[in-house]
């Protein structure tokens, strides 16, 4: 290590979409380890996504096990834990706490019919999300569930969010974090909290006797480890749980996001954007603003995309034998590869446009039932049109949403990425270029650990606030400066992608609402 490490240390969990990684941190937001493993998700009909909580654990042991065997530390010398995981990640447990089946995830939409009348109702709850409310949050997940598996649904005896079950697992403490309630579960602090009234009007209202009693903000202890556990993952029992969130918000705290002017993306299998205001404000395009979410007297305004990173992963999955071949000969990373044969071609891949919305549109249309598209293809387009022209969508996208943000007048003044897309070079050069905005990049990539590390020193009591906390352990890297020819050239590409969904979109909800049929 270039650097001198010195104890305490904090363990950062971060649960996401295809792995849950643990990283041990010290106290100035320096990785000294990182354990990682991998669990499925199950598409059991399309629109459907489900992962299994037993298989969640185990990788979380073997995680937590192999970022201790790595950094050679004591376990006296780690002084809290706090976990994120992805949202709206939905655990039924039953009386005896056990789950009942598998965990509804996030990018399950099978409930869009149910979204869509919800949204219909016009309740004043749906200040939150003016544009249409999402399959992927928890009313509409839970009233598919009601009506059609009645019996799950009336066996649940306490509803939690992934990251809740996990601070249950770690301390035997039933709680729902502040965060996700207030982002995916329509709490609205101010209005007096969990809107009662709204439930009762879409069918829902025997749900807030599945709810546990507590509810805490970000980086309040839970509790203490219990030992059993702590036996298992090699801690020392005892020490605190300090509650965590949504993945990708705490993640704006691995950015140092805790000022209005920034804006905090973290790029993973999704895409979220988030931004801070002093004030709460609602327009259509984006969700929120929700008080109090991630710091306190600030609204978080969020916008985001299903699928971005997933993209490019679908593409490997499905299309990139020969490309594993071609990199393996040359000693390289499929992506490498991918990466440096696209870079060759122009911006547009030469007539190529993807509408990225392939597990439906989060922001700025909310439409569950949006599916993706690819065309202008030709004979001559190859693997490295497609791979480019996925990347070059997914930009799209998000200029998409910052056009949104712009037109409400908005202020942006600063952009921070994280996550997987920030190790290609060309991908953070596409974002530039299409956005027109500089993006700059943390030291620490994986900023959901990062922020769980900060949420767990504060939680030690190693800071007083998260601010502090994040303002310590926070550095940026590098930034990505856009070309100004390159973005002229983009903006054609950007209005194709922006016709593309009104042109289609009609004809997507047709096709989607017949396969959730079957």
């Amino acid at each position: 290590m270039s650097y001198l490490r010195r104890a305490p240390y904090v363990l950062g969990i971060d649960a996401g979409t295809e792995a849950v990684k643990a990283g041990i941190f010290d106290a100035q937001g320096r990785r000294v380890a990182l354990g990682a493993r991998p669990y499925r998700t199950y598409f059991a009909a399309p629109g459907w996504a489900e992962q299994e909580p037993t298989e969640w654990w185990a990788s979380l042991v073997g995680a937590v096990q192999e970022s201790l065997q790595k950094a050679g530390v004591s376990a006296d010398e780690i002084v809290a834990v706090s976990a994120d995981a992805t949202t709206c990640t939905l655990v039924p447990l039953g009386a005896d706490g056990s789950e009942l089946g598998r965990a509804l995830l996030w990018m399950d939409v099978r409930s869009a019919a149910q979204a869509q009348r919800i949204y219909a109702t016009g309740h004043p709850a749906l200040r939150y999300c003016l544009a249409g409310v999402n399959a992927e949050w928890m009313p509409p997940k839970m009233l598919w569930l009601k009506e059609n598996e009645p019996a799950r649904y009336g066996a649940t005896a306490t509803l939690l969010e992934f990251t809740d079950w996990i601070a249950y697992r770690l301390t035997g403490r039933l709680a729902l974090n502040l965060n996700t309630a207030t982002q995916r579960w329509f709490y609205h602090g101010p209005s007096g909290g969990w809107p009662l009234a709204f439930w009762e009007e879409i069918g829902l209202a025997d749900l807030a006797a599945k709810l546990p009693a507590e509810l805490l903000p970000l980086g309040r202890v839970v509790g203490g480890l219990r030992g059993e556990v702590a036996a298992e993952l090699g801690l020392r029992p005892g020490i605190p749980v300090a509650m965590g969130g949504g993945d990708a918000f705490v993640g704006l705290l691995g950015q140092g996001v805790t000022q209005p002017g920034d804006l905090g993306v973290v790029m993973g299998s999704s895409n979220v954007l988030s931004a801070l205001a002093a004030e709460e404000v609602h327009f259509p395009g984006v969700f929120g603003s929700f008080p109090d979410a991630l710091l306190p007297g600030l609204n978080l305004v969020e916008a985001g995309q299903v699928s971005t990173g997933s993209l490019l992963s679908w593409f490997k999955r499905n299309f990139g034998a020969g490309a594993e071949a071609d990199a393996a000969a040359r000693g390289l990373s499929v992506y490498a590869l991918l990466d440096e044969e696209a870079a060759r071609l122009p911006a547009g891949s030469e007539g190529l446009v993807v509408l990225d919305s392939f597990q439906g549109n989060r922001t700025p249309h909310t439409d569950s039932t949006a599916r993706g598209m690819i065309w202008g293809l030709s004979l001559q387009s190859g693997r490295a049109h497609v791979f480019r022209a996925l990347m070059e969508g997914i930009a799209y996208g998000m200029e998409d949403i910052l056009q949104t943000f712009r037109r409400q007048g908005f202020q942006i003044e600063r952009i921070i990425a994280s996550g997987g897309a920030t190790h290609s070079p060309l991908f953070m050069q596409i974002y530039a270029d299409v956005t027109g905005q500089t993006l700059s990049v943390t030291r620490e990539p994986e900023a959901s650990l990062l922020g769980s590390a900060i949420v767990a020193a504060v939680g030690a009591g190693l800071y007083p606030d998260l601010a502090a906390a994040a303002g310590e352990m926070v550095a940026v890297e590098r930034a990505y400066q856009p070309n100004a020819q390159r973005h002229l050239e983009y903006t054609f590409y950007v209005r194709q992608y922006q016709e593309t969904y009104q042109q289609m979109h009609a004809l997507m909800r047709k096709m989607s609402e017949k396969q959730l049929q079957k």
